[in-house]
């Protein structure tokens, strides 16, 4: 996964723990929020990788509507 998704996975955790209040964030442990931080890199690994193939399906369609005709040049 790129930086700047470990980035962003770094920052929606910075901003859960900001909603939190100081209560509910005293029965959080460092360990419950790496985990959630992994999850959440998880999840943009996968949307990542969705959206390539959605890419890629789509390169596919347009290249195979290209009309290839052969004008002798």
């Amino acid at each position: 996964m790129s930086i700047e998704n470990n980035q962003l996975a770094d920052r929606v955790i910075i901003a859960f723990k900001n909603i939190l209040s100081d209560d509910a964030k005293a029965h959080l442990s460092d360990k419950e929020l790496h985990e959630l931080n992994m999850i959440v890199r998880e999840a943009l690994s996968q949307q990542l990788s969705q959206t390539a193939e959605s890419v890629d399906d789509l390169s596919r369609q347009l290249r195979s509507k290209i009309d290839h005709q052969d004008i002798d040049l």
